[in-house]
C-alpha cells in the first residue's frame, strides 16, 4: 500500500468510504461490517470517512473499530443549519465514535460553512480534532472552496474525482498543490455504476503490464495515478472486495497513455 500525507498524517492512497454501506442496525449486518474493518487491517488500509448525515454509519464505524482506534484515521461531516445544531451534530459525531478525538471533521456539501468553520477550527485550536476540511458534489461549489483555501480556512478537500468528472483537474487540484491542501476523492466508482453499469465488458489487455487485474482496480489507479490526489474512499457492502480495491493502492503509477485509455474505455463501455 503506498501512503502519502494528509497534514502530518501517512493515509493509505485507498481508504474506506461508508455512505448507504455502513448504515445497517441488525447484529448480522454489523458483524459484516466488522470483517471489513478487519480487512482493511490486513491490507493496510488506515482511513475511514463517514458522516453525521449517513444515518447509522457513525455508529457501525465507532463498534467496529472499538479496541483498535489507534489502527484508524476517522474523518466525518457536520451537515446542518445553526451554531447549536452544528455543535450538538459535532458532539454526538464523538460519541457515535467512542473517540475523544477525530482526525478530520469537514462542512458536509458546504451547508452554512461561515458558521461551522470558526467551531471547527476552534476544536482544532482546543486540540479535539486534528483537521478541519470541506466536502462539495458540485462544480459550482468550487470557486468558494478555492476561496478558502487560499485563506487557509481548511486543511482538506472532499470532491469527485473519476475517469467522467474530471473537472476539479482544472483549477483546484493545481491549487491543492500549490499551497499543500490534501484531496479525498469521493465516488471513484460512481457508487458502482462504472462496474456494474457497463454496457458492455471494458478490455483489460492493453492494461496487462500495469498489474492491473479488474477494471475496478484500473478506475481506483486511475484516480490515485494523480500525485495531487491523497486518497479516495470507495465504499464496499462486501468483506472480500477490500483486498481487491487495497491492491489497486499498491500498483505502479498508471502513465498518462494508461490513464488516457482507461477513460477512453470506460466512456465507451458506458
Amino acid at each position: 500500500m503506498e501512503f502519502r500525507k494528509l497534514g502530518a498524517l501517512e493515509v493509505s492512497t485507498i481508504g474506506l468510504g461508508t455512505l448507504n454501506t455502513f448504515n445497517v442496525t441488525s447484529g448480522e449486518d454489523i458483524a459484516v461490517r466488522r470483517r471489513i474493518v478487519d480487512n482493511c487491517l490486513s491490507e493496510g488500509i488506515n482511513f475511514i470517512d463517514s458522516a453525521a448525515a449517513y444515518g447509522e454509519s457513525e455508529m457501525v464505524v465507532g463498534k467496529t473499530v472499538h479496541g483498535r482506534r489507534d489502527k484508524f484515521y476517522l474523518a466525518t461531516k457536520v451537515r446542518v443549519q445553526g451554531k447549536e445544531a452544528g455543535e450538538a451534530q459535532i458532539a454526538q459525531s464523538f460519541r457515535s465514535f467512542q473517540t475523544d478525538y477525530i482526525d478530520l471533521i469537514q462542512v458536509h456539501n458546504m451547508i452554512d460553512y461561515r458558521t461551522h468553520l470558526p467551531t471547527l477550527h476552534a476544536l482544532k485550536s482546543e486540540g479535539k480534532i486534528g483537521m478541519v476540511g470541506v466536502t462539495a458534489m458540485v462544480t459550482e461549489a468550487y470557486p468558494e472552496i478555492m476561496a478558502l483555501m487560499r485563506e487557509g480556512s481548511v486543511d482538506a478537500v472532499q470532491i469527485p474525482y473519476n475517469v467522467v468528472q474530471v473537472e476539479v483537474a482544472a483549477e483546484l487540484l493545481p491549487l491543492a498543490e500549490e499551497l499543500g491542501i490534501g484531496i479525498l476523492t469521493m465516488e471513484p466508482l460512481k457508487k458502482g455504476r462504472y462496474v456494474k453499469g457497463l454496457k458492455q465488458q471494458p478490455d483489460l489487455k492493453p492494461l496487462e503490464g500495469t498489474r492491473v487485474k479488474t477494471w475496478a482496480q484500473a478506475l481506483l489507479a486511475w484516480v490515485i495515478s494523480d500525485h495531487r490526489v491523497t486518497l479516495t474512499i470507495p465504499a464496499t457492502s462486501r468483506p472480500e472486495r477490500v483486498a481487491e480495491n487495497a491492491a489497486a493502492g499498491s500498483l505502479p503509477r498508471l502513465s498518462d497513455e494508461m490513464r488516457d485509455y482507461i477513460r477512453m474505455e470506460t466512456n465507451r463501455c458506458l
